[in-house]
C-alpha cells in the first residue's frame, strides 16, 4: 500500500493555478502563509484534542490514540485498551476500580455511566469521588480527585483489577504488563499526588496477585487530593508518532477561518463530522476547518471527509476557502480525481453541490462531487482548486486561497456580486 503512495507522490507535478500563486511547501510544524507562529500551535493543540476525542459506542465510548496506536473503550465499570484499530486482534488489557481508602474501611467503588467532553472521560464513582481520563499525545491519563477525606488512617490506597491477559510486573516506580513471550507491552508509570495546596504526596505502587493498589502518605494534606497515574505502550516511540496524516500539508485562509488539509489521513468517516476512530481507509485524506472566536481562541467546527471515503483517495492534497465556500481535492480519486464543495449556512459546514465541468448550473440540493466530463485515468484533477465567494458580506475584502501544498492566492472579489465560483485544476500523470 506504502508504495502506492510514494508512486503517486514521484507523479506529481505541482503547478500554480494562477500566476500570481506561489510559495513553499508547508510543513506539518512550520506556520503556512498567513498564520501566526502562535494562531498555528493553537490551531494544532485544537486538531490533536479533536483526533483524540471520545465518541460513543454501545456501554459507553471509545477514543482512538494515533500515538500509541490503540484504541480504549470505556464501560461502566473501567476501561479496555485494544491495539490497532477498532477490536484488532492481539492482546487486551485494561483496569477498573474497586475500592478506594484506608484499611479496614475502605469503600467499594460503584458502578457509573461514563461522561465525555473532547478527548475527556469522568466518573462519578461514589460519594466526593471523580474518576478521570485525558487521551492525548502522551498516551492515557487516568486520575483519582477526592473531594473529601475518607474516615480511616494509615495510607491512603486504590485497588484496581486487572482486565484481560496481560500479567502485572512491579518494576520501580512502574508497573509493566507482560504478553505471554514475556515481552513488556503497556507501562503503567508516572504516579504523583498533591493535594489542594500544591504540595506534592509520596506515593507507590504495589500487587496483591492481579490488582495494583496505588498508594498514598496524604498525611497534613488539604482536600481535594489528586492521584494521577498514565499508561504509555511499554517500548519507545517516535514523538511525532500520528504526523503521516499529512496535517497542514494544505492550508486556507479566509479572515477567521482555516481550512488544513491532510491528505494522508485514514478513517473511513464520511462528509462532515463523521467518527475519526475508525483508521480503516489508508490515506483517504481529510480537512478540518477553525475559525477564531472574539477573545482570539481558535476551536476546530468541522472535520471533512469525501462523501466515497476509501483508500489512496488523497482528499486534502489541496484546498481552498472563499467566505463560506470550500473546496477539497482529490486527485487520486477513482484514479483520475476529483473534487469536492462545502457551503456553511447558518455556521454549520455541509458536502453541498455536484457541478460538473463547464456546467452553467448548479444543483446545491444534494450531497456529490465535481469530476470532469472527460475523466481519465491518471488526469490527478484536483490537484490544485481555488474558491471565489463574492458578496456583499466580503464586499471589499479580500480571501486568501491555498490552490496547492504552500501556495496561497488572493480570492478574487466583486462588489456587489452574489455569484460564487471554483476553479478545480488537472494534470496528467506521465
Amino acid at each position: 500500500m506504502r508504495s502506492r503512495r510514494r508512486g503517486f507522490h514521484r507523479a506529481r507535478t505541482l503547478l500554480a493555478l494562477l500566476a500570481i500563486c506561489a510559495g513553499a511547501l508547508v510543513g506539518e510544524t512550520a506556520p503556512p502563509a498567513g498564520v501566526s507562529a502562535a494562531d498555528w500551535s493553537a490551531i494544532r493543540a485544537e486538531y490533536e484534542r479533536h483526533r483524540h476525542s471520545a465518541v460513543a459506542e454501545a456501554g459507553g465510548y471509545k477514543m482512538r490514540n494515533p500515538g500509541q496506536q490503540w484504541m480504549t473503550h470505556f464501560d461502566r465499570r473501567g476501561f479496555t485498551v485494544r491495539p490497532g484499530v477498532g477490536d484488532g486482534a492481539g492482546w487486551t488489557w485494561g483496569l477498573e476500580l474497586e475500592s478506594w481508602g484506608f484499611a479496614g474501611q475502605m469503600v467499594r467503588a460503584s458502578e457509573a455511566q461514563p461522561r465525555a467532553d473532547g478527548n475527556r472521560i469522568r466518573y462519578r464513582r461514589g460519594d466526593g469521588v471523580q474518576e478521570w481520563f485525558v487521551n492525548d499525545v502522551r498516551g492515557l491519563e487516568q486520575g483519582f480527585t477526592l473531594l473529601r477525606r475518607p474516615a480511616g488512617e494509615g495510607l491512603l490506597a486504590f485497588d484496581l483489577a486487572v482486565r484481560g491477559g496481560l500479567e502485572p510486573r512491579l518494576s520501580g516506580d512502574s508497573v509493566g504488563f507482560i504478553d505471554g513471550s514475556g515481552a513488556q507491552v503497556v507501562r503503567y508509570s508516572g504516579l504523583k499526588a498533591w493535594d489542594a495546596a500544591g504540595k506534592v504526596l509520596p506515593t507507590r505502587f504495589e500487587l496483591a496477585g492481579r490488582r495494583v493498589r496505588m498508594t498514598v502518605d496524604e498525611r497534613g494534606a488539604v482536600y481535594p487530593v489528586t492521584v494521577d497515574p498514565l499508561v504509555q505502550m511499554a517500548y519507545l516511540k517516535a514523538s511525532n508518532t500520528g504526523s503521516g496524516d499529512g496535517f497542514g500539508y494544505s492550508v486556507a485562509v479566509s479572515i477567521d477561518t482555516v481550512v488544513v488539509g491532510a491528505h494522508l489521513e485514514d478513517s473511513i468517516a464520511n462528509t462532515v463530522n463523521g467518527d475519526q476512530a475508525n483508521n480503516s481507509a489508508t490515506d483517504s485524506g481529510a480537512a478540518y476547518v477553525f475559525t477564531r472566536d472574539r477573545d482570539g481562541a481558535w476551536f476546530q467546527v468541522a472535520y471533512l471527509k469525501a462523501s466515497n471515503s476509501a483508500s489512496f483517495k488523497n482528499f486534502g492534497y489541496s484546498v481552498a476557502i472563499s467566505g463560506d465556500t470550500i473546496v477539497v481535492g482529490a486527485p487520486n480519486e477513482s484514479g483520475s480525481g476529483a473534487a469536492y464543495v462545502f457551503i456553511r449556512f447558518g455556521g454549520e459546514w455541509s458536502l453541498k453541490a455536484r457541478l460538473r465541468v463547464r456546467a452553467q448550473r448548479r444543483d446545491v440540493g444534494q450531497q456529490a462531487y465535481l469530476k470532469a466530463s472527460n475523466a481519465a485515468a491518471g488526469d490527478l484533477f484536483g490537484v490544485s482548486v481555488a474558491a471565489s465567494e463574492a458578496t456583499r458580506r466580503w464586499s471589499g475584502r479580500k480571501a486568501r486561497t491555498a490552490t496547492q501544498p504552500g501556495s496561497t492566492a488572493m480570492g478574487p472579489t466583486t462588489r456587489h456580486s452574489q455569484r460564487s465560483g471554483v476553479c478545480v485544476r488537472a494534470q496528467r500523470r506521465d
